[in-house]
């Protein structure tokens, strides 16, 4: 009896595991949640989909086939759509117009484009290509209008981007915030105006030269024993290492971003890493608030 009863706890156990996982893997899919984390002086440092899969409400509609165009009031912006070749990906949701509630620096409504898709990084390069061209004219910006003067090495892991050019109405920026995760087959465009203007770093604060690739970088963090990052095990072997496009300032160094996971696994982060471009200095970010925590060396 006492056997029974103990493969009867495991089977309840296992069950309620499966079910607690497969929940997680529903809420990822279903609300996805649209949160820009603030760059110093250079660069979007993190970036997850919107909030968008929840309840319906009179602003959600069926996506517009074949769309060409994405318009706020009088501004308009080429669409991913006119890029997407066949297979690539397809528009599945569209959101607005609506205006978040308190958001006095919002003057017009805003619209949300959710995309499924598998790739990334060669599909947004095309449309940069587009979209930073003459015809459309955008820029690349972080979240306070700062002109960002390199254009990021974009991987289909994760990622954000932010274009913009002056608004049709004086005074207000119209933007593209982009972000995509490859772990939910997911991309989100919201299309907006904004109160505020485009402005270039000043000359004290322009990113230097950054001596290291990204490769370079990578190649230094997997040479590096797991406690060099205060994380666990005998070897970088044991963890995936994906880096965040862009470069951001701690301290007086411009350092890479990456985002550190247990390999093979596609779960939570382990560790956030920033290295600096001259690989001398390296700092680590609390993975549950967000905040740089300590200098490693």
């Amino acid at each position: 009896m006492a056997r029974v009863k103990k493969e009867k706890v495991k089977k309840e156990k296992k069950e309620k595991g499966e079910k607690k996982k497969g929940g997680k893997k529903k809420l990822l899919v279903l609300f996805l949640g649209l949160i820009l984390l603030a760059a110093v002086a250079a660069v979007v440092v993190l970036f997850v989909l919107p909030k968008f899969f929840g309840e319906q409400d009179e602003t959600e509609k069926e996506p517009p086939k074949g769309l060409q165009t994405y318009e706020v009031g009088e501004d308009t912006a080429a669409a991913l759509d006119t890029i997407l070749e066949e297979g690539e990906g397809r528009l599945i949701a569209h959101r607005g117009p609506e205006k978040p509630k308190g958001d006095e620096s919002q003057p017009q409504d805003r619209h949300t484009y959710i995309y499924e898709m598998e790739s990334y990084a060669a599909v947004m390069d095309r449309y940069l290509d587009l979209m930073m061209g003459e015809e459309q004219g955008f820029v690349l910006v972080d979240e306070e209008y700062l002109h960002l003067q390199e254009r990021p090495e974009l991987v289909d892991e994760e990622g954000a981007l932010i274009l913009a050019r002056a608004s049709v109405l004086e005074g207000n920026v119209f933007q593209l915030v982009i972000g995509w995760s490859q772990s939910s087959g997911t991309l989100a465009v919201r299309v907006s105006t904004a109160e505020g203007g485009i402005h270039e770093p000043k000359n004290d604060t322009a990113p230097p030269v950054i001596a290291a690739t990204v490769q370079e970088q990578l190649d230094t963090l997997n040479a590096m024993e797991p406690s060099q990052l205060t994380l666990s095990g005998s070897s970088m072997s044991e963890y995936d290492i994906y880096p965040v496009e862009g470069f951001v300032r701690i301290d007086e160094y411009y350092c890479r971003r990456f985002n550190i996971y247990a390999a093979g696994e596609s779960g939570d982060i382990v560790a956030i890493i920033f290295l600096s471009g001259d690989q001398k200095h390296v700092f680590r970010m609390d993975v549950n608030d967000n905040t740089i925590i300590t200098a490693l060396w």
